[in-house]
């Protein structure tokens, strides 16, 4: 930077000292800007005797990549927004919105709606190959492909699980198997999404750090937010616990007080404890990496931190509007949870907090489960 203003100042004098030829000065200033945009490594191209020096003014709007004298302030916001908003449109495509909709506001989903979302999301996945700008949400996209047709999207009733799952190889498996087996099994076929995305990444030459995949900085300061009440940075490893302890608490609250459950029945489902927690565990990973820490790290160069962490949050809060809890309270506490968990990967750079805090209400979640089938 040092180098380019002293390369301007070089210009100007250059110009000034051909009083009697304005134009041969004009075009020596603009080569010693010239040389010095090359020496700091920067995208140019060939000053044209027709430019003016206005328009070798580089603005806070503009594009890394665009040259000095073809760039104009502002335009790059048409890209962006357009970028911005096919990110929320394949989002929405992929969410569970469509099935809230069609099953609360209708008589239920018809047969033929998925398969108008996945063709949606099929045309943004082609258009990423045909508009430069969208390039950089094709990995997103394509993210958003495979948790839709594996059958996240489609709550469960389309894709390739539910498919497994009504076979008939499939259901006389889980009539033969106990309560544990067989939720664990189910569960490790909801997994299947989790792996895919996985392997995709590491062809594309990801590697773990990239999508959160790590410990990370467990003790990073927490960013100040109004939805926190936080005004100064605090550690994760104090807001991290407090929030773990709450939201396990929260959800143990709910279900108790929810629920029926008879000591007999509690007494019953001790042995399918351990197959709780290896549910939890497998639910909570499959989840975390799936709808938000490789979602979230195809979508930062895209569309940036902000906007990455607000898609992956509306993402997860609508899939669980038929969780527990359910409706649109499960909608808001799911929200905020994906945001707050969203919040702890980009800060701390690790997948620690955010698996451990979803963690521990599903083990709670899945004890009950345990416990209904005993009684």
């Amino acid at each position: 930077m040092v180098g380019l203003r002293a390369a301007v100042r070089v210009g100007w004098k250059l110009r000034h000292r051909n009083p009697s030829s304005r134009n041969p000065g004009r075009l020596e200033h603009l080569r010693w800007i010239h040389v010095a945009i090359r020496l700091a490594d920067l995208p140019v191209c060939e000053p044209d005797s027709r430019d003016n020096l206005a328009s070798w003014k580089r603005t806070n709007s503009q594009p890394k990549n665009c040259c000095w004298s073809q760039c104009k302030i502002g335009s790059s916001e048409k890209p962006k927004r357009e970028t911005l908003a096919v990110a929320w449109t394949a989002v929405l495509l992929a969410s569970s919105l469509g099935l809230i909709l069609w099953r609360e506001l209708a008589t239920g989903e018809p047969s033929w709606w998925p398969w108008i979302h996945a063709t949606g999301l099929v045309v943004i996945f082609a258009l990423t190959f045909v508009r430069a700008n969208l390039k950089p949400l094709r990995s997103f996209v394509l993210i958003l492909l495979i948790i839709f047709f594996f059958g996240f999207g489609g709550g469960w009733q389309f894709g390739v699980i539910p498919f497994v799952r009504s076979s008939s190889l499939w259901i006389n498996l889980e009539s033969q198997l106990p309560w544990s087996l067989s939720a664990i099994v189910t569960h490790l076929l909801r997994f299947s999404p989790a792996v895919a995305i996985l392997a995709f990444l590491l062809i594309m030459g990801r590697k773990r750090q990239d999508f959160f995949l790590a410990k990370g900085k467990i003790n990073a300061p927490v960013e100040p937010s109004r939805l926190l009440g936080m005004k100064k940075p605090e550690p994760w490893t104090r807001i991290g616990t407090i929030f773990a302890v709450v939201f396990a608490s929260v959800t143990f609250i709910y279900l108790t007080f929810s629920s029926s459950t008879s000591l007999d029945a509690v007494i019953k489902a001790l042995p399918l404890i351990p197959a709780a927690i290896l549910i939890a565990v497998i639910n909570a990973f499959n989840e975390e990496f799936t709808l938000r820490a490789a979602p979230i790290s195809e979508l930062l160069s895209a569309v940036g931190k902000k906007q990455s962490l607000m898609i992956t949050t509306v993402m997860f809060g609508l899939g669980h509007f038929y969780g527990v809890p359910s409706g649109l309270l499960g909608v808001l506490l799911a929200s905020f949870l994906g945001w707050f968990l969203g919040k702890s990967m980009l800060e701390t750079k690790g997948f620690f907090w955010a698996w451990l805090i979803h963690f521990l209400p599903d083990v709670f979640i899945f004890t009950f489960f345990a416990i209904s089938t005993a009684a």
